[in-house]
């Protein structure tokens, strides 16, 4: 199996000594050192280059302990530093402070082996933020990567990559653009049902930049983890666009949706209701609902192997004169109505999973700090200004 599609977690000696069996070569998404990267300052720019230009290109792996003949593995020979954990703390720190825009996703670890030696393997994601420049030691040089191995970017070449990352960056909003259009012809899933809806994007930069595809199968075995914003109860099924979670019932009161190439469509509908004659909408409620959900959705991503970075874009729809409640004491002449009928809320950027739910919250938070902007606040007063978590106070 190719070292690409491996859990990186559970890599072993076994995977790595099937490189040498199978005499897998370096290419374009594979590189192996059979010594470890030296203290030099030389010697960190050549770890440095190697990184950038795998992150630059199309992402691959770099393993080391690993010797080749001829560009051929030809035996896990692995190395001996004095403490291996060590070894793999300092060259991340290289890799985190020598390279801008810092690569989202890259992975180090350590694999123990038989003899009593270790192999570091580095996988490194295609990247989105591109291009990316090795900035250590007062350098200022981008590298790119071919079947031979890397070499300093061309003009030509630099041209391209700044297109490549303009050209995602505008994919990601004609994804959504598209399926809001989708929903103003209640085309596509089945209508929703009632007044207002609100979407959530959650789509890979992977997903429009390439060709990735997830196996269903594998998506509908881990569809809890995308359960409808607002319910624990659902109805999964398959798809043409993959797997669907939908809250059942005659009437589609939302759902959410997983598609093949990782990107993540969840709705709540009927949000805008009459309230002493006038149209609003339970801002608490919906909030609460969208941080319950987030961190399930993030993980779930991660459990089918799609690569960070993500770009999560939050839409209301049809709620042009409603107002957002958020605190149920509030008057209606201290709060001002949504103007326009679609309020897309600035695209947020995750770099990388993280443990910590607070790092999703404040990655997300300046769309909900635009979301209180649009109904007459400075910012959004949800959060906690020491932790960064939206706690609804």
């Amino acid at each position: 199996m190719s070292i690409s599609r491996l859990d990186f977690e559970a890599i072993t000696e076994t995977d790595l000594l099937e490189l040498v069996e199978g005499q897998v070569p370096e290419g374009l998404h594979l590189d192996y050192k059979r010594d470890a990267y030296g203290t030099s300052d030389a010697d960190k720019r050549e770890l440095l280059k190697d990184v950038s230009a795998f992150a630059n290109v199309n992402g691959g792996h770099i393993v080391i302990g690993m010797d080749e003949a001829e560009g051929v593995a030809s035996n896990l020979c692995g190395i001996k530093p004095a403490d291996i954990d060590v070894e793999v703390s300092r060259l991340d720190q290289i890799i985190r402070t020598g390279i801008e825009p810092r690569i989202p996703g890259y992975r180090l670890k350590s694999v123990r082996l038989a003899k009593q030696s270790h192999a570091i393997v580095i996988r490194i994601p295609r990247s989105w933020q591109i291009p990316h420049r090795v900035c250590a030691q007062n350098s200022n040089r981008f590298f790119v990567r071919n079947s031979a191995g890397a070499h300093e970017a061309s003009m030509d070449e630099l041209r391209h990559l700044y297109t490549l990352s303009a050209s995602a960056a505008d994919r990601t909003r004609e994804f959504r653009d598209e399926r809001i259009e989708l929903f103003n012809r209640a085309n596509g899933q089945r209508p929703l049902i009632g007044n207002g809806r609100f979407i959530l994007h959650i789509i890979p930069l992977s997903a429009v930049s390439s060709t990735v595809t997830i196996n269903p199968e594998k998506m509908y075995a881990r569809h809890a983890s995308f359960a409808p914003l607002g319910s624990m109860g659902m109805s999964p099924r398959y798809n043409l666009d993959g797997v669907i979670n939908e809250r059942g019932g005659e009437t589609n009161h939302g759902y959410t949706q997983i598609f093949r190439n990782g990107i993540v469509e969840a709705t709540e509908a009927n949000l805008v209701h009459e309230h002493k004659g006038r149209n609003g909408i339970a801002g608490l409620r919906l909030e609460h609902q969208i941080f319950d959900s987030l961190p399930r959705y993030i993980d779930g991503l991660k459990t089918l192997d799609v690569d960070p970075p993500l770009i999560l874009m939050f839409t209301l729809e049809g709620v042009k004169g409603a107002f957002y409640h958020v605190y149920n004491d509030m008057f209606f002449d201290e709060l001002e109505p949504f103007d326009r009928d679609v309020v897309r809320l600035p695209a947020c950027l995750i770099e990388e999973y993280s443990v910590n739910v607070a790092d999703y919250h404040r990655a997300v938070r300046p769309a909900f700090d635009a979301l209180w902007n649009a109904v007459g606040f400075s910012k959004s007063r949800f959060f906690n200004e020491t932790t960064g978590l939206w706690n609804g106070r």
